[in-house]
């Protein structure tokens, strides 16, 4: 019977566990002596305390690009705007090509662009890899009498934390100097870097305006502070805007608001009490600390404003009272309600203020559609518009020919509308062998869509195609042809304030309004621009003079249902109550004006160069009632016009 020696086993797996332990202290010290060269000979120390300066320079480089960039050093694909949403993927600033966290495709669809933390290290980690052959250079120290060896770099990650860089390099580095070689291949060092810390900063600030929208609240408030949106004007001539300067009145009240903002934190001082209106994120529980934050917005910047109802650049209220069988009303007033688009991108810029080099900025497009601020975006998934003009909805084919009335090719603009969808589908180019100013671009298929055609110095055309069934279709384009434009009242050229509607008659067949038609503020503007065509000439002609209209009251009575049990039965009872109509002076008084159709044909336009209305007066009011007879009066007179 054999004995069993069970403190050999015992002895046999002491050995074991030693063999590992020796084979792993030799493992981890060769890892050790790699990463952490604690045994760099003194005479070769400067070298590599340079190199590992050079590398660290390197990764801050790169994270102050990245940070410029919005946390990209290689940017999504670009994709260019459009008419409806000028923004691009991108925002042009300083120089730089910045890529929007939030923004409107061309074709209308609501896109999110925003980096990951992942996204970035790999961006980065890829940088040093690439940039530290080029960026640290050691010939210097070659020409100083070292013998150095530096191969490509391997491999190398980086980890982006809230104030520092965590970053490792492979690349063999071999430094000779007489008969001592030092050899390190892995390396291992730490940036200071804000990167994170505002990266972080700006997820919570672009979190808190998708969520809320506190940008477009302000820009509303903005629109509605700055420019005519809805009222009523006390007046019995029209009142009239330049949509230019309230525009521009707008950009610039935009300019100033959207700057003013802060985000709640301690880096300003709030001066008066109105200022706290200003201040953003507070109820987010947002507290910003050792960080500034600024919002800027120019005027200068792709944007798109718009407003509706105009008339070839004027808006207008339109007087109420003075229409026959209103004269009763004892007032004019004058009720005006327009429509705005506001589509411009804000600039968000992190920084710390004793360190100009890092600072971390991304764009958002902020948008304003017909009045009415964008809905809060949801987390997950992104909210997008659908769209006839997305590239899986144009599923036909269609050639576009654009010409003048000669037959000559013009290149013109190009815009497809199916339903609410506006495809813009490029500018038709001439080319010189088929002699063809020509586009061929997919489309949407749609019955009796409005194909839309823009030159200079032509008129804009808007034609009926049904893609489900041509493939091509030519357009033709009216010259347009710029006059001097005057006003004569009884025979004699007048200075009066003359307001002329032209509008021409729709001859294309489409559904839409013609775009042709305009409201000419004479003397202001002593220009008009035609084309051929028929046309609608309204004049209105108003003198300088006084009407003093005393405060009325009226009384105002109705059958209401009773209170109480008996008013369930239907039993009414009458209800007046007095209204008070405060006392107006009007200034501006109509005096001539009138009607005309008149067809204008291509050689009266090209023989001329001043087109002439000519106008009756009547007899200046001088109170209410003359004020209604005038209008009637004028409502039913003729005017005429001619070329000289």
């Amino acid at each position: 019977m054999k004995r069993r020696c069970f403190s050999c086993r015992s002895q046999v797996t002491i050995f074991v566990i030693i063999a590992l332990v020796i084979v792993g202290a030799i493992g981890g010290y060769f890892i050790i002596k790699n990463y952490y060269p604690t045994t760099i000979p003194a005479n070769m120390a400067p070298v590599y305390d340079y190199y590992i300066s050079c590398v660290k320079n390197v990764v801050r480089d790169g994270a102050n690009t990245m940070a410029s960039q919005g946390g990209y050093l290689e940017s999504p694909e670009f994709y260019p705007g459009s008419e409806y949403a000028p923004f691009s993927s991108q925002l042009g600033f300083m120089g730089l090509g910045i890529p929007y966290w939030y923004y409107i495709s061309g074709n209308g669809i609501k896109k999110e662009q925003i980096p990951t933390t992942s996204q970035m290290n790999e961006q980065l980690a890829k940088y040093l890899k690439e940039e530290v052959a080029e960026k640290c250079d050691l010939n210097s120290f070659i020409e100083g009498g070292y013998d150095i060896q530096v191969e490509d770099a391997t491999s190398a990650k980086t980890s982006i934390k809230d104030n520092l860089i965590s970053s490792s390099l492979s690349q063999k580095l071999i430094i000779t100097q007489g008969d001592s070689t030092f050899t390190i291949s892995n390396h291992k060092f730490e940036v200071s870097s804000n990167l994170g810390t505002f990266y972080n900063l700006a997820k919570k600030i672009y979190g808190y305006e998708k969520s809320s929208s506190f940008l477009e609240n302000y820009s509303s408030d903005v629109l509605y502070t700055y420019a005519p949106v809805s009222g009523v004007v006390l007046n019995c001539s029209p009142t009239i805007w330049s949509p230019y300067t309230v525009i521009d009145t707008l950009k610039k009240a935009l300019e100033s608001n959207i700057g003013s903002v802060r985000m709640a934190g301690n880096y300003y001082t709030l001066k008066g009490d109105t200022r706290n209106y200003f201040v953003a994120g507070k109820d987010q529980k947002i507290d910003v600390k050792n960080a500034q934050i600024s919002f800027l917005y120019s005027r200068d910047w792709p944007s798109r404003f718009e407003v509706w109802p105009t008339k070839n650049s004027l808006m207008t209220a339109e007087p109420i009272g003075t229409q026959a069988g209103l004269g009763v009303l004892g007032f004019c007033y004058a009720p005006y309600k327009f429509v705005y688009d506001m589509y411009f991108p804000v600039l968000v810029q992190i920084y710390n203020p004793d360190s100009a080099e890092e600072i971390f900025q991304f764009p958002m497009a902020v948008v304003i559609n017909k009045n009415v601020p964008r809905d809060a975006l949801p987390g997950d998934p992104i909210e997008t518009t659908e769209s006839l003009c997305d590239s899986d909805k144009k599923n036909s084919q269609l050639t576009i020919n654009t010409y003048n009335v000669n037959l000559d090719p013009v290149e013109a603009e190009i815009e497809f509308k199916c339903l609410n969808s506006a495809c813009g589908l490029g500018k038709t180019k001439i080319d010189n062998s088929t002699d063809l100013a020509s586009i061929t671009s997919a489309v949407p298929q749609c019955y009796n869509g409005i194909l839309r055609a823009r030159a200079q110095g032509y008129k804009e055309k808007k034609q009926i195609v049904s893609t489900n069934e041509e493939t091509s279709v030519d357009v033709v384009l009216d010259r347009e042809y710029k006059l001097g434009f005057e006003v004569y009242v009884d025979g004699k050229l007048t200075n009066d304030l003359s307001i002329v509607t032209l509008s021409e008659k729709n001859t294309e067949g489409t559904s839409e309004s013609s775009s042709n038609f305009a409201n000419i503020i004479y003397p202001a503007n002593k220009e008009i621009s035609l084309g051929e065509g028929d046309y609608n000439f309204d004049l209105r002609i108003y003198k300088n003079g006084v009407v003093n209209i005393p405060a009325t009251k009226t009384r105002q009575c109705a059958e209401v249902p009773q209170s109480g049990l008996i008013g369930l039965f239907g039993l009414t009872e009458e209800k007046c109550s007095d209204i008070t109509i405060p006392a107006q002076q009007l200034s501006n008084l109509l005096y001539s004006g009138g009607k005309v159709s008149q067809y204008i044909t291509p050689t009266e336009l090209e023989n001329a160069k001043t087109l002439r209305v000519y106008a009756k007066s009547v007899k200046l009011p001088t109170s209410l009632d003359e004020i209604q007879s005038v209008y009637d009066t004028i409502e039913s007179k003729s005017i005429s016009i001619s070329f000289a």
